[in-house]
């Protein structure tokens, strides 16, 4: 649908807001995203997966704000058929844009604080980390289906010793698992104008999981902020912890290779794989 359809969609399914502007926000891949008057933000998802995704949500937002440091979206306006959600825009810039202040040290406390939350209160089960390590395997063969046949000898094979690295030394996996973010990137957190945190964005990857991923884009894309708030958190809270982070990091562009293969949009495989190759240990 186009940006216009879209409006007057929303328009139809939300009424009371009064749309008066109407503009497409970030480049998810997920969702369909729109800002509606400068003080909503409009979901649309894009697959039956995202449905769902989306459904899981809204059970766990308004219970989770309950429990953590700093602003997540809470629904607001809600729409069954078709799915879509809305909830009050928080204004802030993406980490990586953001001016210096003590946000690390408030994103640490607000990990800590989720990762805290048993799970239970926000409608999930407990796995262990054994648990969690079946799934990354999972995840780890489809993904190696997509990136490994489109690397080059030298990269295949270093690449295959990365998987290996993650999913095969047990000294990697005697973690205790808690509520994770899943994807916490710069565009998923928000601060002020004043350098402190304004709140966390972007929950449908939440799950019971390992502390290393929402700790690993922040640790390797911007270390010094990165140990401030591994500092405030309270330090690694394993010994394997940061080896898992950097493994957890080096994977992640195999993420975007793969969306771009579903989705037949090579931009996102050509970039997904410049991202692999330069992560490869």
């Amino acid at each position: 649908m186009t940006t216009d359809e879209m409006r007057v969609l929303v328009e139809r399914l939300f009424p009371s807001i009064g749309v008066r502007s109407f503009e497409p926000i970030g480049s998810g891949w997920t969702y369909d995203t729109y800002e509606v008057n400068d003080e909503w933000i409009v979901q649309l998802p894009r697959s039956q997966e995202a449905v769902d995704s989306l459904r899981a949500q809204l059970a766990l937002l308004p219970e989770l704000s309950r429990e953590v440091s700093a602003l997540i979206p809470v629904p607001s306006l809600v729409s069954v058929d078709p799915p879509a959600m809305i909830y009050p825009k928080l204004h802030g810039a993406p980490a990586d844009e953001a001016p210096s202040g003590y946000w690390p040290e408030r994103l640490g406390r607000f990990l800590y604080d989720l990762h805290m939350v048993p799970p239970e209160f926000v409608g999930l089960r407990a796995t262990t980390a054994e648990g969690v390590r079946k799934t990354r395997r999972r995840d780890c063969d489809r993904l190696a289906e997509v990136v490994v046949p489109r690397l080059d000898h030298d990269g295949r094979d270093r690449a295959e010793r990365l998987l290996a690295a993650y999913l095969d030394d047990d000294r990697l996996w005697g973690f205790a698992t808690c509520l994770t973010h899943g994807d916490l990137g710069p565009e998923h957190v928000l601060v002020g104008p004043t350098g402190d945190l304004v709140g966390v964005l972007d929950w449908e990857e939440a799950a019971i999981g390992d502390p290393a991923w929402d700790f690993a884009w922040l640790l390797h894309e911007m270390p010094d902020e990165g140990e401030r708030a591994l500092a405030a958190y309270g330090g690694p809270p394993d010994p394997a912890f940061r080896a898992r982070a950097r493994l957890v990091w080096s994977l992640i562009p195999w993420y975007e290779v793969a969306y771009g293969v579903d989705t037949r949009a090579e931009t996102f495989v050509d970039s997904g794989l410049r991202g692999v190759r330069a992560r490869l240990p």
